[in-house]
């Protein structure tokens, strides 16, 4: 039997006619069903996997969708421990896997640690799109520099999860809505209040559900009767439209603990970092682990055996009952400006940061919400002492380290002098001469060292930067070949990210010229991404050209965060939003400011 089964397509269109019919509603479905599995239990990941194999198998068995929520924590462990259960949730066609939010994360209810709620709207999406682009490091609460969240699991799964439950704080909802919604979430979900079909919050579509049938809270009691009851509750409950959902919730901690490990590490009078993670929950006796185990068991059973009354659907299947588009959200911008800060640090010691200014500065600039990529040479990678040192504390709050060299065999060198030192070199060749685009679209090797390029920054027509030589463009786009390096290939490998002025006034031009099209009127004629980037010297710590320092840089994110439209990104970034965006060329000089 196929999933369509559970929900075929004309079945349902004739089932939701008659549930909703006046006077003929014994014709139609009691309610539809979800069962869904909240897996959060990073203390005991070899009992978590083992009870999520259960379960899966028990719904194929049965042939009963289920929704599997997931945290960014669970996917790094099953990633390392139990590839092949990653697999099963993702080809298994009884399966829907979404994804959840848990502490330390600052965006979840009544943990704002980290001061969200006072930042701007543009600051605190900044901050969530880095949370879920990276890991996240549970003592510390911080991302690391490995990739993780939302997007990660994204990847694993080959298209992004189906859900995105975050339940942040009032203010924060909107702002943590927006990101997953770029990410590609289709649906989010709400507690406390009834959620019908076609309903939407932020430009996402809410998971239907008219009673929240908590099932571990019913073990000893007779289960036609619990989900009777809530099938009752669900046709009755104030504001309810038809087609009813009842919406049945387990979590894998359930069945073998007595407490959450996120409960018991975070759920303490002391909701602030470092954390100490190593308490576990003490394990249920034998007899109460066949117990849970047997109420889910029998619940799923009952359902399956009921399903011409009591349909199950997972969110896939609620996603063809909707059968359109999410809503623009009216409050996402037609046209996003990506902005990035950079520098290089050259072979030549002269040019070389301070470490410790270095370091102080990238700090103070990332708690302000910008995001930064820095290119070190191998001159600088081998000559200074405490290279090391700078790249695991910088990496340690979101700086990315691209690969930049002024000769082509060095690339790989350097990538892999930042690896040897704890760091995480990205795909990102910062500072190309237009003729080695070619040379770039194969893994350099030198020495048994392998680098490959995924995306070039800093284009220039000749090594000594003469006059004219720098590419000034806004925007991303995939370079046709040396000679035509300014025109767009669709199925091009490596993806040009322009830098603009590459100073702070460019960047704020470049916004207030989006802005202004926008509210024009004429956004269509604006691609969905462009970018700009914003260079420092690594020497001074001030922008090149401008002569501003952290202070003036840190007064200008403020006025930058508080746009709608400026999202801001390290390099690498950038390209991972401009492709989830459609990679949709947009290379400009228009946005350029005049002499």
């Amino acid at each position: 039997m196929s999933p369509s089964r559970a929900l075929g397509p004309v079945a349902l269109l004739a089932a939701l006619f008659a549930a909703e019919a006046p006077g003929n509603p014994a014709t139609g479905p009691d309610a539809f069903v979800t069962f869904s599995l909240n897996v959060q239990d990073f203390s005991y990941p070899e009992r978590s996997a083992d009870l999520l194999r259960r379960v899966v198998a028990l719904h194929e068995r049965l042939e009963v969708p289920v929704d599997v929520y997931l945290t960014t924590t669970m996917v790094d462990l099953y990633e390392a421990k139990a590839p092949d259960l990653v697999e099963k949730l993702r080809s298994s066609p009884w399966v829907a896997v979404s994804y959840h939010v848990r502490p330390p994360l600052p965006y979840y209810t009544g943990y704002d640690w980290l001061g969200l709620g006072r930042m701007t709207a543009g600051t605190q999406s900044a901050i969530v799109r880095d949370y879920e682009t990276h890991g996240l490091d549970l003592a510390t609460g911080r991302p690391t520099a490995a990739p993780g969240g939302f997007d990660h699991l994204s990847r694993l799964l080959g298209r992004p999860p189906w859900v995105a439950s975050t339940l942040a704080d009032g203010g924060l909802r909107s702002p943590v809505n927006g990101v997953f919604r770029e990410l590609g979430a289709r649906f989010t979900l709400v507690h406390g209040r009834i959620a019908n079909l076609g309903e939407t919050q932020d430009g996402l579509f809410l998971r239907p559900e008219h009673v929240d049938l908590k099932l571990f809270e019913h073990a000893g009691e007779e289960v036609p009767v619990v989900v009777e009851g809530a099938v009752a509750s669900a046709r009755t409950a104030k504001g309810a439209k038809a087609p009813y959902f009842v919406g049945v919730k387990m979590h894998d901690n359930d069945f073998f603990a007595s407490r959450s490990a996120w409960l018991t590490v975070y759920g303490g009078r002391d909701r602030t970092p470092p954390w100490d993670v190593t308490p576990r929950a003490p394990l249920l006796s034998g007899t109460r682990q066949q117990e849970m185990w047997s109420l889910y068991e029998s619940a799923v059973a009952y359902v399956a055996a009921a399903r011409e009354r009591l349909v199950p659907v997972n969110v896939r299947g609620i996603d063809s009952m909707l059968g359109e588009p999410a809503p623009p959200d009216p409050a996402q911008p037609a046209t996003v400006l990506v902005v990035s800060g950079t520098m290089h640090i050259e072979t030549n010691r002269v040019s070389w940061p301070a470490p410790d200014a270095l370091v102080a500065f990238l700090q103070r600039a990332t708690a302000a919400g910008t995001r930064w990529s820095i290119g070190a040479d191998v001159g600088w990678l081998q000559g200074e002492p405490r290279a090391g040192d700078v790249i695991r504390a910088t990496e340690a709050f979101g700086v990315e380290w691209d690969v930049h060299a002024h000769r082509l065999a060095d690339r790989a060198r350097g990538a892999e002098l930042i690896s040897r030192m704890g760091g995480h070199p990205t795909g990102v060749a910062s500072g190309v001469v237009v003729t080695e685009i070619d040379a770039m679209r194969a893994p350099l090797v030198v020495g048994g060292i392998t680098w490959q390029a995924t995306a070039l920054w800093g284009l220039v027509l000749n090594p000594d930067h003469r006059d004219g030589s720098d590419d000034g463009s806004y925007g991303l786009w995939r370079p046709v070949s040396p000679a035509r390096w300014t025109e767009h290939d669709p199925s091009g490998t490596l993806v040009a990210v322009g830098g603009g002025a590459r100073t702070l006034a460019g960047a704020e031009q470049a916004a207030a010229a989006t802005a202004a099209v926008d509210a024009a009127g004429a956004a269509p004629t604006l691609p969905p991404v462009l970018s700009a980037s914003v260079m420092v010297s690594p020497a001074s710590l001030e922008v090149i050209g401008e002569g501003a320092g952290i202070d003036e840089i840190l007064a200008w994110a403020e006025r930058m965060g508080a746009l709608a439209h400026v999202r801001w990104a390290t390099i690498a970034g950038t390209v991972d939003a401009w492709v989830s965006a459609g990679g949709v060329a947009s290379r400009t000089e228009a946005l350029a400011p005049g002499p």
